[in-house]
Protein backbone atom coordinates (compact mmCIF):
# COMPACT_ATOMS: atom_id res chain seq x y z
CA UNK A 1 0.00 0.00 0.00
CA UNK A 2 1.40 3.57 -1.09
CA UNK A 3 2.37 6.02 1.96
CA UNK A 4 -0.72 8.48 0.09
CA UNK A 5 -3.19 5.72 0.68
CA UNK A 6 -1.66 4.65 4.01
CA UNK A 7 -1.71 8.10 5.69
CA UNK A 8 -5.13 9.14 3.90
CA UNK A 9 -6.82 6.73 6.44
CA UNK A 10 -5.54 8.45 9.44
CA UNK A 11 -7.08 11.65 7.99
CA UNK A 12 -9.97 12.26 10.58
CA UNK A 13 -8.05 11.29 13.39
CA UNK A 14 -5.34 13.75 12.95
CA UNK A 15 -7.39 16.47 12.10
CA UNK A 16 -9.43 15.69 15.59
CA UNK A 17 -6.10 15.45 17.44
CA UNK A 18 -4.66 18.73 15.60
CA UNK A 19 -7.59 20.59 16.86
CA UNK A 20 -7.11 19.07 20.19
CA UNK A 21 -3.55 20.04 20.80
CA UNK A 22 -3.73 23.45 19.14
CA UNK A 23 -6.32 24.48 22.13
CA UNK A 24 -4.18 23.83 24.79
CA UNK A 25 -2.66 27.22 25.84
CA UNK A 26 1.43 26.26 25.35
CA UNK A 27 2.91 29.74 25.37
CA UNK A 28 5.97 29.88 27.98
CA UNK A 29 4.99 30.58 31.79
CA UNK A 30 6.48 30.77 34.99
CA UNK A 31 8.17 27.18 35.44
CA UNK A 32 7.18 24.81 38.35
CA UNK A 33 8.60 21.28 39.98
CA UNK A 34 8.14 19.08 37.09
CA UNK A 35 6.94 22.15 34.62
CA UNK A 36 10.05 23.63 33.75
CA UNK A 37 7.84 26.17 31.02
CA UNK A 38 5.03 26.27 32.97
CA UNK A 39 1.58 24.44 33.11
CA UNK A 40 0.37 24.99 29.41
CA UNK A 41 2.84 23.78 28.11
CA UNK A 42 3.31 20.84 30.37
CA UNK A 43 -0.40 20.26 29.22
CA UNK A 44 0.96 19.62 25.89
CA UNK A 45 3.36 17.54 26.45
CA UNK A 46 1.24 15.13 28.45
CA UNK A 47 -1.50 14.99 25.86
CA UNK A 48 1.04 14.00 23.26
CA UNK A 49 2.79 11.50 25.35
CA UNK A 50 -1.00 10.47 26.41
CA UNK A 51 -2.02 9.88 22.81
CA UNK A 52 1.04 8.00 22.14
CA UNK A 53 0.28 5.40 25.04
CA UNK A 54 -2.99 4.90 24.01
CA UNK A 55 -1.89 3.24 20.46
CA UNK A 56 0.73 1.04 22.55
CA UNK A 57 4.06 2.95 21.98
CA UNK A 58 6.34 2.92 25.05
CA UNK A 59 6.66 6.86 26.12
CA UNK A 60 8.95 8.68 28.47
CA UNK A 61 8.70 12.33 29.92
CA UNK A 62 11.78 14.07 30.31
CA UNK A 63 11.20 15.93 33.70
CA UNK A 64 9.13 17.95 31.80
CA UNK A 65 11.44 19.30 29.99
CA UNK A 66 10.23 17.01 26.57
CA UNK A 67 9.79 13.58 25.88
CA UNK A 68 9.32 10.73 23.56
CA UNK A 69 7.31 7.91 21.87
CA UNK A 70 9.22 4.57 21.17
CA UNK A 71 8.66 2.11 18.91
CA UNK A 72 11.30 -0.54 17.96
CA UNK A 73 14.26 -2.28 18.98
CA UNK A 74 17.94 -2.00 18.39
CA UNK A 75 20.93 0.08 19.31
CA UNK A 76 20.49 2.43 16.18
CA UNK A 77 17.98 5.36 16.58
CA UNK A 78 16.13 7.33 14.24
CA UNK A 79 13.96 10.32 15.39
CA UNK A 80 11.84 13.41 14.33
CA UNK A 81 12.07 16.08 16.38
CA UNK A 82 8.75 18.11 16.45
CA UNK A 83 7.93 21.23 19.31
CA UNK A 84 4.87 21.24 20.93
CA UNK A 85 5.44 25.09 22.63
CA UNK A 86 3.80 28.68 20.92
CA UNK A 87 4.37 32.29 20.99
CA UNK A 88 2.03 34.28 22.18
CA UNK A 89 -1.24 34.74 20.57
CA UNK A 90 -0.38 38.75 20.28
CA UNK A 91 -3.95 40.75 18.92
CA UNK A 92 -5.61 40.80 15.64
CA UNK A 93 -7.07 37.47 15.14
CA UNK A 94 -10.44 37.03 13.63
CA UNK A 95 -10.91 33.64 14.62
CA UNK A 96 -10.28 32.32 18.75
CA UNK A 97 -6.46 31.87 19.09
CA UNK A 98 -6.61 28.49 20.93
CA UNK A 99 -9.97 27.63 19.34
CA UNK A 100 -9.03 24.83 17.08
CA UNK A 101 -11.69 26.16 14.37
CA UNK A 102 -11.99 23.55 11.67
CA UNK A 103 -13.20 25.21 8.81
CA UNK A 104 -12.99 25.45 5.07
CA UNK A 105 -10.44 22.77 4.91
CA UNK A 106 -8.19 24.62 7.45
CA UNK A 107 -7.26 24.22 11.09
CA UNK A 108 -7.08 27.37 12.54
CA UNK A 109 -5.20 28.91 16.04
CA UNK A 110 -1.60 29.52 17.43
CA UNK A 111 -0.14 26.66 16.60
CA UNK A 112 -1.51 24.71 14.01
CA UNK A 113 1.22 25.22 11.46
CA UNK A 114 3.91 26.01 13.52
CA UNK A 115 4.40 22.72 14.83
CA UNK A 116 1.60 21.14 16.49
CA UNK A 117 0.56 19.65 13.19
CA UNK A 118 3.54 18.42 12.00
CA UNK A 119 3.72 16.99 15.39
CA UNK A 120 0.33 14.99 15.47
CA UNK A 121 1.79 13.76 11.60
CA UNK A 122 4.60 12.66 12.95
CA UNK A 123 2.94 10.50 15.23
CA UNK A 124 0.70 9.15 13.30
CA UNK A 125 2.96 8.22 10.48
CA UNK A 126 4.70 6.22 13.10
CA UNK A 127 1.64 4.49 13.91
CA UNK A 128 1.32 3.52 10.12
CA UNK A 129 4.43 1.77 10.51
CA UNK A 130 3.61 -0.17 13.25
CA UNK A 131 -0.11 -1.08 11.93
CA UNK A 132 1.68 -2.17 8.62
CA UNK A 133 4.57 -4.06 10.32
CA UNK A 134 7.08 -2.83 8.24
CA UNK A 135 10.46 -4.14 9.07
CA UNK A 136 12.61 -1.94 10.33
CA UNK A 137 16.16 -2.02 11.79
CA UNK A 138 16.37 0.96 14.38
CA UNK A 139 14.52 1.56 17.05
CA UNK A 140 12.11 5.13 16.03
CA UNK A 141 11.45 8.09 18.73
CA UNK A 142 8.74 10.82 17.89
CA UNK A 143 10.68 13.65 20.35
CA UNK A 144 7.98 16.21 21.48
CA UNK A 145 10.00 19.34 22.60
CA UNK A 146 8.39 22.10 24.92
CA UNK A 147 10.59 25.27 24.46
CA UNK A 148 11.73 25.64 20.41
CA UNK A 149 10.26 29.00 19.98
CA UNK A 150 12.22 30.38 23.62
CA UNK A 151 16.37 29.45 23.60
CA UNK A 152 15.62 25.20 23.35
CA UNK A 153 16.99 24.45 26.63
CA UNK A 154 14.53 21.61 26.49
CA UNK A 155 16.55 19.66 23.75
CA UNK A 156 19.86 20.67 25.92
CA UNK A 157 18.17 19.04 28.89
CA UNK A 158 17.01 16.51 27.14
CA UNK A 159 19.79 15.11 25.11
CA UNK A 160 21.92 15.11 29.00
CA UNK A 161 20.15 12.00 29.24
CA UNK A 162 18.75 10.44 26.32
CA UNK A 163 21.10 9.74 23.23
CA UNK A 164 21.43 11.29 20.41
CA UNK A 165 19.33 10.01 17.38
CA UNK A 166 21.74 8.71 14.48
CA UNK A 167 19.72 9.80 11.81
CA UNK A 168 16.54 12.37 12.05
CA UNK A 169 14.28 15.31 11.19
CA UNK A 170 12.50 18.59 11.78
CA UNK A 171 9.45 18.97 10.07
CA UNK A 172 9.67 22.84 11.38
CA UNK A 173 10.29 24.60 8.03
CA UNK A 174 9.89 23.92 4.40
CA UNK A 175 10.51 20.89 1.65
CA UNK A 176 12.82 20.02 0.09
CA UNK A 177 15.81 19.91 2.41
CA UNK A 178 17.29 22.59 4.72
CA UNK A 179 20.78 21.11 4.82
CA UNK A 180 22.54 24.80 6.40
CA UNK A 181 21.10 26.92 9.23
CA UNK A 182 23.51 29.48 9.48
CA UNK A 183 24.78 30.61 13.05
CA UNK A 184 21.93 32.63 14.79
CA UNK A 185 22.99 34.82 17.83
CA UNK A 186 21.00 37.76 19.62
CA UNK A 187 23.16 40.06 21.45
CA UNK A 188 21.99 43.09 23.49
CA UNK A 189 24.08 45.97 23.63
CA UNK A 190 23.43 48.11 27.04
CA UNK A 191 24.27 51.48 28.56
CA UNK A 192 22.79 53.18 31.76
CA UNK A 193 21.20 56.55 30.94
CA UNK A 194 23.66 59.64 31.81
CA UNK A 195 21.96 61.19 34.42
CA UNK A 196 24.44 63.34 35.49
CA UNK A 197 24.23 67.35 35.40
CA UNK A 198 20.92 66.52 33.20
CA UNK A 199 20.12 70.31 32.70
CA UNK A 200 22.36 70.21 30.33
CA UNK A 201 20.75 66.97 28.31
CA UNK A 202 17.86 66.15 26.82
CA UNK A 203 17.13 63.46 29.02
CA UNK A 204 14.79 60.66 27.32
CA UNK A 205 12.16 58.87 29.73
CA UNK A 206 11.68 55.72 27.82
CA UNK A 207 12.78 54.48 24.59
CA UNK A 208 11.41 51.40 22.50
CA UNK A 209 10.97 49.66 19.31
CA UNK A 210 10.87 46.19 17.86
CA UNK A 211 9.20 43.02 19.46
CA UNK A 212 11.32 40.06 20.30
CA UNK A 213 10.00 37.91 17.13
CA UNK A 214 10.26 40.53 14.80
CA UNK A 215 13.17 41.08 12.41
CA UNK A 216 12.49 44.56 11.42
CA UNK A 217 10.96 46.79 13.40
CA UNK A 218 8.21 49.08 12.65
CA UNK A 219 7.54 51.31 14.92
CA UNK A 220 10.14 53.58 17.28
CA UNK A 221 8.94 56.10 19.71
CA UNK A 222 11.11 57.94 21.96
CA UNK A 223 9.52 59.84 25.16
CA UNK A 224 11.90 62.98 26.13
CA UNK A 225 11.33 64.43 30.00
CA UNK A 226 8.46 67.08 30.73
CA UNK A 227 9.92 70.29 29.27
CA UNK A 228 12.92 68.96 27.73
CA UNK A 229 12.82 68.99 24.18
CA UNK A 230 12.16 72.52 22.60
CA UNK A 231 10.80 73.36 18.78
CA UNK A 232 14.10 73.16 17.36
CA UNK A 233 14.78 69.79 18.28
CA UNK A 234 11.97 68.47 16.49
CA UNK A 235 13.26 70.65 13.33
CA UNK A 236 16.62 68.70 13.47
CA UNK A 237 15.58 65.40 13.80
CA UNK A 238 13.15 65.95 10.87
CA UNK A 239 16.20 67.33 8.54
CA UNK A 240 18.19 64.37 9.66
CA UNK A 241 15.41 62.01 8.78
CA UNK A 242 12.56 62.27 6.70
CA UNK A 243 11.13 58.87 8.21
CA UNK A 244 10.56 59.94 11.42
CA UNK A 245 6.97 61.17 11.02
CA UNK A 246 5.36 62.60 14.20
CA UNK A 247 6.06 64.50 17.44
CA UNK A 248 3.99 65.27 20.06
CA UNK A 249 3.37 66.85 23.36
CA UNK A 250 1.65 64.39 25.84
CA UNK A 251 1.61 66.48 29.76
CA UNK A 252 4.29 68.28 28.61
CA UNK A 253 6.77 65.40 27.61
CA UNK A 254 7.93 65.06 23.73
CA UNK A 255 7.22 62.16 21.74
CA UNK A 256 8.75 61.36 18.45
CA UNK A 257 7.82 58.65 16.53
CA UNK A 258 9.50 56.76 13.19
CA UNK A 259 7.28 54.34 11.10
CA UNK A 260 9.34 51.60 8.91
CA UNK A 261 6.44 52.09 7.21
CA UNK A 262 5.98 55.59 6.07
CA UNK A 263 7.70 55.10 2.80
CA UNK A 264 5.73 53.16 1.05
CA UNK A 265 7.86 49.53 1.97
CA UNK A 266 9.09 48.29 5.40
CA UNK A 267 12.51 50.09 6.50
CA UNK A 268 13.82 49.61 9.72
CA UNK A 269 12.11 52.55 12.50
CA UNK A 270 14.68 51.87 15.08
CA UNK A 271 17.31 52.49 12.73
CA UNK A 272 15.54 55.71 11.23
CA UNK A 273 15.04 57.54 15.01
CA UNK A 274 18.56 56.87 15.48
CA UNK A 275 19.24 59.20 12.63
CA UNK A 276 17.43 61.44 13.32
CA UNK A 277 18.05 61.62 17.32
CA UNK A 278 21.86 61.84 16.08
CA UNK A 279 20.87 65.09 14.13
CA UNK A 280 20.32 67.09 17.41
CA UNK A 281 21.92 70.43 18.14
CA UNK A 282 21.97 69.03 21.96
CA UNK A 283 23.38 65.75 23.92
CA UNK A 284 20.97 63.46 25.03
CA UNK A 285 21.49 61.14 27.85
CA UNK A 286 22.14 58.20 25.33
CA UNK A 287 24.71 59.50 23.32
CA UNK A 288 26.44 56.64 23.57
CA UNK A 289 24.16 54.85 22.31
CA UNK A 290 22.82 56.41 19.53
CA UNK A 291 26.29 57.06 18.28
CA UNK A 292 27.18 53.00 18.02
CA UNK A 293 23.66 52.23 16.51
CA UNK A 294 24.35 55.38 13.51
CA UNK A 295 28.27 54.57 13.12
CA UNK A 296 28.19 50.94 13.38
CA UNK A 297 24.55 49.39 12.30
CA UNK A 298 21.86 52.13 11.06
CA UNK A 299 20.15 50.57 7.90
CA UNK A 300 23.00 48.30 7.10
CA UNK A 301 22.53 44.27 7.04
CA UNK A 302 25.99 42.75 6.00
CA UNK A 303 28.26 43.12 9.20
CA UNK A 304 30.64 45.87 7.39
CA UNK A 305 30.27 48.66 10.03
CA UNK A 306 30.62 46.16 12.60
CA UNK A 307 33.52 44.82 10.59
CA UNK A 308 31.80 41.27 10.52
CA UNK A 309 30.90 40.58 7.11
CA UNK A 310 32.29 36.88 6.62
CA UNK A 311 30.96 34.72 3.73
CA UNK A 312 31.63 31.26 2.20
CA UNK A 313 30.30 29.11 -0.62
CA UNK A 314 28.28 27.11 1.64
CA UNK A 315 26.09 29.26 3.48
CA UNK A 316 26.89 32.55 2.05
CA UNK A 317 27.29 36.45 3.79
CA UNK A 318 26.79 37.50 7.61
CA UNK A 319 23.28 38.94 7.81
CA UNK A 320 22.41 41.65 11.00
CA UNK A 321 19.37 43.01 12.14
CA UNK A 322 18.79 46.02 14.48
CA UNK A 323 15.58 44.32 15.57
CA UNK A 324 15.12 46.01 19.31
CA UNK A 325 14.99 48.35 21.46
CA UNK A 326 13.96 49.17 25.06
CA UNK A 327 14.62 51.09 28.38
CA UNK A 328 13.75 49.80 31.58
CA UNK A 329 14.47 52.40 34.33
CA UNK A 330 18.13 54.00 33.55
CA UNK A 331 19.12 50.99 31.47
CA UNK A 332 19.31 51.18 27.59
CA UNK A 333 19.17 48.14 25.64
CA UNK A 334 19.77 47.22 21.89
CA UNK A 335 19.23 43.32 20.66
CA UNK A 336 21.33 42.78 17.22
CA UNK A 337 20.42 39.82 15.79
CA UNK A 338 23.50 38.19 13.60
CA UNK A 339 23.42 35.11 10.96
CA UNK A 340 27.10 34.22 10.36
CA UNK A 341 28.25 31.27 7.83
CA UNK A 342 28.27 27.88 8.79
CA UNK A 343 32.65 28.05 8.40
CA UNK A 344 33.49 30.63 10.66
CA UNK A 345 33.86 31.17 14.23
CA UNK A 346 30.89 32.59 16.01
CA UNK A 347 32.68 32.91 19.01
CA UNK A 348 35.24 35.33 17.65
CA UNK A 349 32.98 37.38 15.61
CA UNK A 350 30.60 38.05 18.78
CA UNK A 351 33.93 39.15 20.26
CA UNK A 352 34.43 41.51 17.55
CA UNK A 353 31.03 43.27 18.20
CA UNK A 354 31.83 43.74 21.88
CA UNK A 355 34.67 45.28 21.24
CA UNK A 356 33.18 47.78 18.99
CA UNK A 357 30.59 48.19 21.04
CA UNK A 358 33.41 49.14 24.27
CA UNK A 359 35.32 51.18 22.21
CA UNK A 360 31.75 53.17 23.04
CA UNK A 361 31.29 52.90 26.21
CA UNK A 362 28.37 49.97 25.93
CA UNK A 363 28.40 46.76 27.65
CA UNK A 364 26.98 43.32 25.49
CA UNK A 365 25.78 40.25 26.53
CA UNK A 366 24.87 36.94 24.37
CA UNK A 367 21.15 36.77 24.94
CA UNK A 368 21.52 33.39 22.65
CA UNK A 369 23.63 31.55 20.29
CA UNK A 370 22.86 29.14 18.29
CA UNK A 371 25.69 27.41 16.51
CA UNK A 372 25.80 26.45 12.86
CA UNK A 373 24.55 23.70 10.68
CA UNK A 374 25.83 21.92 7.79
CA UNK A 375 25.27 18.32 6.44
CA UNK A 376 27.03 17.69 3.71
CA UNK A 377 24.91 16.63 0.14
CA UNK A 378 26.83 13.28 0.59
CA UNK A 379 25.62 12.17 4.26
CA UNK A 380 23.34 9.04 4.00
CA UNK A 381 20.41 11.60 5.81
CA UNK A 382 20.16 13.90 2.51
CA UNK A 383 20.68 10.73 -0.36
CA UNK A 384 18.02 9.15 2.09
CA UNK A 385 15.59 12.40 2.49
CA UNK A 386 16.51 13.68 -1.09
CA UNK A 387 15.37 9.82 -2.79
CA UNK A 388 12.73 10.06 -0.70
CA UNK A 389 11.18 13.30 -1.34
CA UNK A 390 11.85 12.78 -4.98
CA UNK A 391 9.66 9.95 -5.84
CA UNK A 392 6.94 11.05 -3.70
CA UNK A 393 6.90 14.38 -5.52
CA UNK A 394 8.65 13.77 -8.81
CA UNK A 395 10.24 17.20 -8.03
CA UNK A 396 14.15 17.80 -7.51
CA UNK A 397 15.69 17.50 -3.81
CA UNK A 398 16.86 21.04 -3.70
CA UNK A 399 19.54 21.45 -0.89
CA UNK A 400 18.78 25.05 0.69
CA UNK A 401 19.75 27.20 3.85
CA UNK A 402 18.43 29.24 6.57
CA UNK A 403 19.25 31.65 8.79
CA UNK A 404 16.77 31.19 11.48
CA UNK A 405 16.71 27.67 13.47
CA UNK A 406 15.23 24.44 13.67
CA UNK A 407 15.85 21.58 16.17
CA UNK A 408 18.32 20.41 14.05
CA UNK A 409 20.85 22.66 15.55
CA UNK A 410 20.72 19.92 18.31
CA UNK A 411 21.68 16.84 16.23
CA UNK A 412 25.12 17.94 15.96
CA UNK A 413 24.83 17.53 11.93
CA UNK A 414 23.21 14.13 11.96
CA UNK A 415 19.61 15.42 10.95
CA UNK A 416 17.76 18.33 8.90
CA UNK A 417 15.12 20.64 8.15
CA UNK A 418 12.89 18.58 6.19
CA UNK A 419 9.17 20.14 5.73
CA UNK A 420 6.52 20.54 6.51
CA UNK A 421 5.77 23.73 4.30
CA UNK A 422 5.31 22.70 0.72
CA UNK A 423 6.74 24.58 -2.33
CA UNK A 424 4.77 27.58 -3.28
CA UNK A 425 2.61 26.90 -0.56
CA UNK A 426 0.03 29.52 1.50
CA UNK A 427 1.65 31.56 3.91
CA UNK A 428 -0.34 30.10 6.70
CA UNK A 429 0.53 33.08 9.07
CA UNK A 430 2.85 31.51 11.49
CA UNK A 431 3.76 34.04 14.12
CA UNK A 432 0.83 36.17 13.15
CA UNK A 433 -3.00 36.79 14.03
CA UNK A 434 -5.13 34.07 11.94
CA UNK A 435 -2.80 31.08 12.24
CA UNK A 436 -3.85 27.91 10.00
CA UNK A 437 -2.44 24.74 8.56
CA UNK A 438 -4.79 23.42 4.96
CA UNK A 439 -5.61 19.96 6.02
CA UNK A 440 -4.73 19.00 2.64
CA UNK A 441 -1.57 20.38 2.76
CA UNK A 442 -1.04 18.20 6.18
CA UNK A 443 -1.88 15.05 4.38
CA UNK A 444 0.80 15.59 1.97
CA UNK A 445 3.33 16.31 4.60
CA UNK A 446 2.21 12.92 5.86
CA UNK A 447 2.78 11.26 2.47
CA UNK A 448 6.20 12.69 2.34
CA UNK A 449 6.99 11.87 6.04
CA UNK A 450 5.63 8.91 6.18
CA UNK A 451 8.32 7.57 3.77
CA UNK A 452 11.37 9.34 5.21
CA UNK A 453 10.78 7.70 8.78
CA UNK A 454 9.90 4.02 6.82
CA UNK A 455 13.06 4.81 5.19
CA UNK A 456 15.30 5.95 7.61
CA UNK A 457 14.98 3.51 9.72
CA UNK A 458 14.32 0.46 7.24
CA UNK A 459 16.45 -2.41 6.02
CA UNK A 460 17.97 -0.47 3.50
CA UNK A 461 19.43 1.84 5.48
CA UNK A 462 23.11 1.46 5.78
CA UNK A 463 24.68 3.03 9.19
CA UNK A 464 27.13 5.80 9.03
Amino acid sequence: MTGSRLMERYRDEIVHHISELVQIRSVQEEGEAGKPFGSGVNRALEYMLDLAASMGFRTKNVDGYAGHAEYGAGDRLTAVLVHLDTVQEGEGWTYPPFGGTVEEGRIIGRGASDNKGPAVVALYCLKAIRDQGIPIRSRIRIIFGTNEESGMKDLDYYFSKEPLPDYAFVPDAGYPIFNVEMGNANVAVTCFLDRQKEEEKLRIDSLTGGVPMVLVPEKCEVRFRSGHFPESGWQAVAAGSSNVTAWRKENGAAVLTADGKAAGEPRNAIADLMKGLAALPMKTDADPMIAFLNDKLGHETDGRLLGIHRSDEVSGSTVVFLKQIYTEGDLLTAVINIRYPVKEDGDRLLGLVADQAEAYGLQTAILRHLRPVYVPPEHPVIRILSRVYERVTGEKAVLLRMGAGTYARKLRNNGVAFGAGLPGGVDTHVHRPDEFVRIEDMMRHADISFQALRELSSEETEPC
